[in-house]
């Protein structure tokens, strides 16, 4: 048992030191909205936090902390960085959990507590795609008849995702149908009623989980008080992205209760307005919650030449926020950044191909080293580049699609498994499998504990390899993932990780996992190279800015600086500059922007994102004109 440090005696771990302000941060007693700026270390401030909790006692057992980030990726990487923090041990009672995930535990847990009629089935499916575009305006025209009193032909004269977001989604659920509901509470009411019961199975997307996971801490005080016993503090990571249907699950849950909450966020990367953030919602927050504010100052992150130019975007983009200061000295390199145009993306993709081959021969930077970053249609915008990387045998990937599946529990569990029964040692996949075991079995963290498990480790690996050396099919190697998942206990895994409990989500990430894993091993010649490429060890990765949050690379390419990507009719125009700055933010030391001519045989313009150039050209940045 780890000995209790009093608050006073009490150090940041695995670091020299924190600024003050960040400091001060970690050791708040009250509900504090923290603005951290890229690189301000957001992520080591909150471990930290945890860890000073935890360390102390001021977050007493059996009480624990819960952690809400955006992405699966940020989650992981925060709940590892504070067992690496604190140990394993204390970590267990840091829950750290995505907003999707935390409202899918709630309903897989308490779901029998829901009113009959908005309560899902058993083994509802989360699905996408059914509530958005044709398959949406076909359940809108579904609700006309007698128990709204509309009619078809007043349905067809509805914006179909206009009422998803404002309605379906965007007020609170009653827990019954009002005996005075006017026609929009009704066809409200019964699209409830056909999503969740007109099949066997309900469908589900995870904002309708999140508004009936409101409904349920909101209609039933118990289970609401059963969580506030639970949690004494609450991290809340990129807050400035929380949706309207977030917001009101947190303050269901936590307004009035005795949790100190740190929301940590920053206006300038407010980039998910289309998918529905709260405009506001730092003031909202700020006045609701009496939160104390607290900027951070220092970019840990970026060359000094950047954060200079990061100053005039800021300028641009919220004038009231603080500067950063670059803690970086400029020791090894002042830093660089480039616009540069092409005539077409032919001779753009064999310029930046040449370059990413020179950096990595001459400057010695891994391909993980290097980020290209689009706006939209990664596969689209990123097709001759990666086509002109392959003829110089440099790998690259589109990583949308996997950033998810890797950041998964049950995925990395199967990567520290096939790791080790591929290779002959792996210290990182062996602490991983040893931390899952002492979880898994309710284990202390102690040299007995680890001794015994490390032998039954064994015996597991072994028993891996002759089917490994076999498995080439997807179900070859989704019967193996299945082997591995029972051989820990597929109940108490499952346990460990509310999202998998109920649904379809389990089976699907096990499915998912097999098939790329044996897409993978089709074009490797062992496993040991299939897992490299699954990870993404040796490809230069490829992704759009949204998907690039929270992520650091030393060199980022800015693909196609143009109207087409970046300005949208529509659009918010305050949400595109932020687009802008996110990707110029992710790069430590070098940025490249290029605008090509012609694009997919299409003219190019920039004529709409002129303020961009013009931001740039400010700073210093000049346009440099690439003909061959």
């Amino acid at each position: 048992m780890s000995r209790r440090i009093s608050p006073a005696e009490w150090v940041p771990q695995g670091v020299t030191a924190l600024e003050p302000k960040a400091e001060a941060a970690v050791r708040d007693a009250e509900t504090a909205l923290v603005i951290a700026g890229p690189g301000a270390g957001k992520t080591e401030l909150l471990a930290q936090r945890a860890s000073y909790l935890l360390e102390t006692g001021l977050c007493a057992a059996p009480r624990a902390i819960l952690a809400i980030s955006f992405k699966r990726d940020a989650a992981k990487n925060l709940r590892e960085r504070v067992a690496l923090r604190c140990g394993a041990s204390l970590a267990r009672r840091f829950n750290s959990f995505t907003f999707d995930a935390f409202a899918k535990s709630l309903i897989d847990r308490f779901r029998l507590a829901l009113p009959e009629a908005l309560r899902p089935t058993a083994d509802y499916l989360i699905d996408y795609a059914t509530f958005q575009k044709a398959p949406l305006r076909e359940r809108v025209n579904a609700l006309a008849g007698p128990e709204t009193g509309l009619s078809l032909r007043q349905l067809q004269g509805v914006d179909a995702e206009v009422f998803f977001k404002k309605h379906a989604v965007g007020l609170a659920l009653p827990g019954k149908l009002a005996p005075d509901a006017d026609a929009a509470a009704k066809a409200r009411w019964v699209f409830w009623q056909h999503a969740l019961h007109e099949g066997e199975k309900s469908v589900v997307n995870f904002q309708m989980l999140g508004c009936l996971a409101e409904l349920l801490l909101r209609s039933n005080p118990a289970i609401r008080e059963a969580l506030r016993a639970t949690y004494a503090f609450v991290f809340l990571d990129e807050f400035q992205d929380t949706t309207g249907v977030q917001y009101r699950l947190l303050h269901t849950a936590l307004h009035g209760s005795d949790a100190v909450l740190t929301a940590v966020g920053d206006h300038k990367q407010r980039i998910m307005l289309w998918a529905g953030a709260l405009e506001g919602v730092f003031d909202v927050f700020s006045r609701e919650f009496q939160a104390r504010p607290r900027d951070l100052e220092m970019n840990y992150r970026s060359a000094p030449r950047l954060v200079a130019i990061q100053h005039h975007l800021i300028a641009s983009i919220d004038p009231q926020s603080p500067m950063p200061r670059a803690a970086n000295d400029g020791t090894d390199g002042d830093g660089e950044c480039r616009l540069l145009v092409f005539p077409d993306d032919a001779t753009e993709a064999a310029y930046l191909a040449g370059k990413i081959e020179e950096w990595m021969q001459d400057d010695g930077l891994t391909p993980a080293d290097i980020c290209i970053l689009v706006r939209k249609l990664a596969d689209s915008f990123s097709q001759a580049l990666r086509a002109a990387l392959a003829e110089r045998q440099i790998q690259s990937r589109v990583e949308n699609d996997l950033q998810d599946l890797l950041a998964e529990p049950l995925t990395v569990m199967v990567c520290a498994f096939l790791r080790l029964a591929s290779q002959s040692r792996d210290a990182a996949s062996w602490s991983a499998l040893t931390d899952i075991l002492m979880q898994a079995r309710g284990l202390a963290e102690d040299e007995t504990s680890a001794a015994g498990l490390g032998r039954e480790l064994v015996e597991m690996i072994g028993s891996l390899r002759e089917p490994l050396a076999t498995a080439t099919t997807m179900e070859e190697v989704v019967e193996l993932i299945r082997a591995m998942i029972d051989s820990v206990d597929q109940p108490t895994f499952r346990r460990l990780h509310p999202q998998y409990i109920q649904g379809d989500f389990f089976e699907k990430t096990i499915g998912d996992c097999g098939r790329t894993l044996a897409e993978m091993r089709a074009r490797n010649p062992n496993w040991s190279a299939a897992l490299d490429d699954f990870l993404g060890v040796n490809s230069v990765p490829i992704m759009t800015i949204a998907k690039s949050k929270g992520l650091e690379f030393h060199t980022v390419i800015v693909l196609g600086l143009e109207d087409f990507a970046f300005h949208h009719p529509r659009g918010n125009p305050a949400e595109e500059e932020c687009n802008f700055f996110v990707a110029f933010s992710r790069a430590e030391e070098r940025v490249f922007f290029t605008f090509a001519d012609q694009r997919n045989g299409r003219w190019q313009r920039r004529e709409q994102i002129a303020r961009y150039y013009e931001l740039l050209e400010a700073a210093g940045v000049v346009i440099e004109v690439i003909e061959s």
